[in-house]
């Protein structure tokens, strides 16, 4: 892991000042296009001839300017292809540098030309909405429509998702608990730290035991036990003196961590879609947009013959086969694949469209007929049916299967018919398998995968069970030893300035027990009504300097304030925050990604909104410390008011009493 950091790596460069970055991406960038202009494949399998190389293409027929996207866009529609996957990044790349450098046209140009060459391609439409958000909404919300409409439709970026925020959100609730169970031993330091000094007052001078107090209760910490262990057991030794919510706090922290040997598991679970070859899908979500190989072919060709009773496998090799020109390959896999998934719409669809390839036009007009019934919204398998109508002059069946494609999904019908080849054909629209079947195959996996890169994953709160042993014994024996220490030696607060005291320290004054400054002072004064007011005098200091104290680091640390004031939910919530936005402007990468990373400079959360989402979160900490703060002065004026009123009234019965 600590070799990932070196120069010569891609974290290690991206470590690197963003002026240092510039040339050297630049440089890579032309770089790759140019490998890529001059070694690209003919595409076969598309249904169409591809179209004549004039002077500006190379042998392959690809354009050779790799500073104009357009002719990229139209040599792909006119060869019908289905998206240009490393096109579309390479110009994305050249658009975020474009924008870094101040030119917006050609950054929109270039960023709006990676959409057209992969619509599948997530990360242009996130970055057109960030730029278009304020000066076109409209387009903004388009692309964000667009975002939404490939969530719903896309397996890759709904396991991204899924995994990245289950993962996250696991490190981000682990964190804030915490940590907000660390605050809670530093404000219920007077409670751990009283009890221990009287322990040793016999043994020790007070001095020497004050100072020896804080190195034990440090040990723990120092010891390599981690934070959650030590925090278990001080907060355990604190039960008897939690509140009811403080107490919901340090339990749920102790199930996070009985359930910390789970959560990798289920994560680790995701990871095996990852594999790019085996059980589950033997690679087929990354085969969508791929370009066909012989390596490939012949790697799908094993798995498909070891494994037979895999509808992935048979699947990715018919449709590897497929945009390889292999026909007949292609409708064998798709037969075995249907003999796995009875009367699955996408099976039947793409057997369809090679059955029409070959020349079958009633056995592709069934297997279309045969997948609308299977699925309403197979638009597909209509819009297909409506291709090979029209060959047929059957002009009023193709308009009626073309408004049902279109009441379906009308984008659909619309980037394909923009589609057309030179001959003025349309190109047939291959089915791709619903996420819910890579979710059903993902569900009934069986298998090891490779660890999910948790950045809790290399400490001891990660270790396994072990480590959910430790936490339930230490928990415990924390709990027993506040029990015993609580009814050997009980601690209360001082009535006047809610210093921790016990029975030995305690001075007692008719009702009242007061500290030993409280009772001091108290004791300096002639009169009752006096001493009365130095004691709220004192008690004002007090006050005070913890207020003071209180919001300085209210203001340092998300939900210290809230938490100060007995609150615990939302100081949970706004470290969890704060742990995720920490994450995000410290640069870590997300632990999950289906597909290769592509991260150049700028492609990541803008700076703006990244520090607004931080101030936002300050801002609730702290306004919602001095809303709560508010709170309980009111309510302590309003408790001053009925004592004072209440002092009151005794005095003048008592006088009344003696008048008469």
């Amino acid at each position: 892991m600590h070799g990932m950091t070196r120069p010569w790596t891609w974290p290690g460069w991206l470590a690197r000042p963003r002026a240092a970055r510039r040339p050297a991406a630049a440089l890579a960038c032309a770089l790759v296009l140019a490998l890529v202009a001059h070694a690209r494949p003919a595409r076969a399998g598309s249904g169409a001839t591809a179209p004549p190389a004039p002077a500006a293409r190379d042998a392959s027929g690809a354009p050779r300017d790799l500073r104009d996207v357009a002719q990229w866009v139209r040599w792909k529609h006119a060869g019908q292809l289905a998206s240009l996957p490393l096109e579309a990044r390479l110009f994305y790349r050249r658009g975020l540098l474009a924008h870094a450098s101040g030119q917006r046209v050609e950054a929109l140009t270039d960023v709006r030309g990676a959409v057209e060459l992969d619509p599948s391609y997530v990360q242009p439409h996130l970055t057109l909405a960030g730029w278009l958000a304020f000066s076109e909404p409209s387009q903004a919300l388009v692309h964000c429509a667009a975002v939404v409409e490939r969530f719903r439709r896309d397996f890759n970026l709904q396991l991204d998702v899924a995994a990245n925020a289950l993962t996250l959100g696991l490190d981000a609730l682990f964190a804030g608990l915490l940590i907000a169970g660390l605050m809670l031993v530093f404000l219920r330091r007077s409670e751990l730290a009283h009890g221990f000094v009287e322990e040793l007052a016999p043994h020790a001078s007070a001095r020497a035991a004050r100072v020896l107090v804080p190195v034990l209760l440090v040990a723990p910490f120092l010891a390599g036990l981690g934070l959650a262990l030590p925090v278990l057991l001080l907060l355990g030794f604190l039960w008897p003196y939690l509140r009811g919510r403080e107490r919901g706090l340090a339990v749920a922290l102790l199930a996070c961590s009985l359930a910390s040997p789970l959560a990798p598991a289920m994560l680790d679970r995701l990871a095996l879609a990852l594999r790019a070859d085996g059980r589950p899908f033997h690679g087929l979500p990354a085969l969508e947009h791929a370009p066909w190989t012989p390596e490939r072919q012949a790697r799908l060709v094993r798995a498909a013959a070891d494994d037979p009773g895999s509808g992935f496998a048979q699947f990715a090799l018919a449709w590897h086969s497929r945009r390889g020109g292999d026909l007949e390959l292609a409708e064998r896999a798709y037969e075995a694949a249907l003999r796995v998934w009875p009367e699955h719409p996408a099976v039947l669809t793409d057997l369809g469209n090679v059955a029409a390839m070959r020349g079958r036009t009633d056995r592709a007009l069934e297997l279309y007929r045969r997948a609308a019934a299977r699925d309403p919204r197979a638009a597909a398998a209509h819009f297909n049916a409506a291709q090979l109508l029209t060959r047929r002059f059957d002009y009023q069946g193709a308009n009626e299967e073309l408004r049902q494609a279109s009441a379906i999904d009308f984008e659909l019908v619309r980037h394909y018919q923009s589609r057309a080849g030179e001959s003025g054909l349309l190109p047939l629209v291959d089915a791709w398998p619903a996420p819910a079947t890579f979710w059903a195959g993902l569900a009934g996996a069986r298998g090891r995968a490779h660890p999910l890169p948790l950045l809790l994953r290399d400490r001891i709160e990660a270790s396994g069970f072990g480590f959910a042993f430790g936490a339930l014994v230490l928990a415990a024996a924390g709990f027993a030893a506040g029990r015993w220490r609580h009814r050997r030696l009980p601690l209360r607060h001082c009535t006047n300035c809610g210093l921790v005291v016990c029975r030995r320290c305690a001075r007692r004054r008719r009702e009242a027990a007061l500290c030993e400054p409280c009772d001091r002072i108290g004791a300096g004064a002639e009169t009752q009504e006096f001493s009365r007011v130095l004691l709220l005098q004192h008690r004002a200091r007090r006050r005070d300097g913890e207020r003071v104290l209180g919001t300085s680091l209210a203001a340092v640390v998300p939900g210290f304030g809230l938490l100060a004031h007995r609150r615990v939910v939302g100081p949970v919530v706004l470290l969890s925050l704060t742990w995720l936005l920490g994450r995000l402007a410290l640069g870590v990468p997300m632990p999950f990604a289906v597909a290769a990373r592509f991260a150049p400079p700028g492609s990541g959360l803008p700076p703006l909104v990244l520090w607004a989402a931080i101030l936002l979160v300050y801002a609730g900490s702290l306004g919602g410390y001095l809303l709560v703060t508010a709170l309980e002065r009111q309510r302590q004026a309003q408790l001053d008011a009925a004592a004072s009123r209440s002092r009151l009234t005794q005095a003048t019965a008592r006088q009344t009493t003696l008048a008469a």
